[in-house]
């Protein structure tokens, strides 16, 4: 049984769309798996994920500036002493320590993107119905499908199939990163921070996601910044109990919905459930009542 934290301020009966390409449609029907991206290939399209706004990240800051004083107020301290026994410092001590400095005070920047970028996530949107700009942004050419589930169905798919992972699951914060108005404890989801803060001018996407940390096997590693590898992760789920229902793009033409409906019949999925958007549809529906 995979370990699942989910969050305790969306119910369980909320309704989730994962807009895909037929090809990851294929993939999921045919591995039983979902596909996890690590932030850092999503560089193109956000090269702010994976980050946090400056306020959260000053108050980072505020945690080590203090250590760095404190080295440099002992270097000073040991440099008076060495010369006030008549040994001073050499040139190569000098620069040594300074290296040492530079990499202290870089350290907090290095690691925080190295560990952020490897994180992975598996997003899904929230919305009761269909949504007109997911099935553009998402689908390939007109040819998209997607697939309709539960937050509840969601965290049940992955808690009945065994993996090595724990899978978080939270809906994410938008905030405008530069708000100097903001405290840290705003850039908190039910306390996480990175990958659930994006920002503004992503709202559209009213996103939940579920993400995994691949976190090094030892603290050695940890400490290793090498070790901090983005990597694609994929956990299996039950298809079973996770697909409600598979809706295919209004933009697209025969022969792809009759494509999308043959394959997902060969991968066993039950027939009612597979449809055609009717995003496009179902107008005349509403000049019937006009009849009398």
């Amino acid at each position: 049984m995979t370990v699942v934290n989910v969050s305790a301020k969306v119910d369980a009966n909320t309704p989730l769309w994962r807009y895909m390409s037929l090809d990851k449609l294929v993939d999921l029907l045919f591995a039983k798996e979902l596909h996890f991206t690590p932030l850092a290939f999503f560089v193109k399209s956000d090269p702010f994920e994976g980050y946090v706004p400056a306020v959260s990240l000053e108050a980072i800051a505020s945690i080590f500036r203090p250590k760095v004083r404190d080295s440099e107020l002992a270097f000073e301290l040991v440099e008076e002493y060495r010369k006030s026994v008549g040994y001073e410092l050499t040139r190569e001590e000098k620069t040594r320590f300074q290296s040492q400095m530079d990499e202290l005070k870089t350290a907090p920047r290095d690691y925080y993107a190295a560990i952020a970028k490897a994180i992975a996530v598996n997003c899904w949107h929230i919305n009761k119905g269909e949504s007109e700009a997911m099935w553009r942004l998402y689908s390939d050419n007109g040819k998209g499908v997607a697939v309709e589930t539960t937050l509840g169905s969601l965290t049940e798919s992955i808690q009945l199939c065994e993996s090595p992972y724990r899978v978080q699951i939270y809906p994410v914060k938008y905030l405008d990163f530069f708000d100097q108005t903001l405290k840290p404890s705003d850039c908190v989801v039910e306390g996480q921070t990175v990958p659930l803060l994006k920002r503004i001018s992503y709202e559209h996407e009213h996103e939940v996601r579920a993400f995994v940390v691949n976190v090094p096997q030892s603290a050695r590693d940890a400490a290793n910044l090498d070790s901090w590898k983005p990597i694609p992760t994929r956990i299996r789920v039950d298809l079973s109990c996770l697909i409600k229902a598979v809706h295919i793009s209004p933009y697209s033409g025969e022969p792809f919905p009759t494509s999308v409906r043959s394959i997902c019949e060969q991968y066993g999925l039950p027939k009612d459930i597979v449809h055609l958007s009717r995003l496009l549809s179902g107008h005349e529906e509403l000049l019937d009542r006009l009849s009398l």
